[in-house]
């Protein structure tokens, strides 16, 4: 819980300074990957908590970003008992197709589709799972 907490604060932080949302790393969804493939009984609370976090900064389509976060921590629950969700690699992979999943559906939704754009979200995705070794560094008990 308290990873989950550091990261949304340090999230947070981090767009308010960083003035291009592209460069800064969803740092919100990798606590709640990592959160949850820690504690995965707690994932309701844990994505409803990220999510909820999430929805008092977004301007607008608050109800889609709520649900993709609480069905992250659904997918998380349920691929970590497949599979060892404490591996790093089974780790990055959740965190890519969850980053992927939300940048590449917060476009949609918002029906900004260009050449550079994607290219912007692919980089934001990247930026995201490579902030990962770290956050499991600073993780670690």
């Amino acid at each position: 819980m308290a990873l989950l907490l550091v990261c949304l604060i340090v999230h947070a932080v981090m767009a308010q300074v960083i003035p291009w949302p592209w460069w800064v790393p969803d740092l919100t969804l990798l606590g709640l990957v990592v959160a949850v493939a820690r504690s995965p009984g707690r994932w309701l609370l844990l994505s409803g908590i990220a999510g909820l976090w999430t929805v008092l900064w977004a301007v607008r389509f608050q109800a889609p970003l709520l649900a993709g976060y609480l069905a992250v921590g659904a997918a998380v629950q349920v691929l970590g008992r497949r599979w060892d969700a404490a591996d790093a690699k089974v780790q990055a992979i959740l965190l890519g197709g969850a980053a992927a999943c939300l940048t590449f559906g917060s476009l949609w939704l918002h029906n900004l589709w260009s050449v550079p754009l994607v290219g912007l979200a692919v980089i934001h995705v990247g930026m995201t799972c490579a902030a990962l070794p770290l956050v499991r560094r600073l993780a670690l008990p």
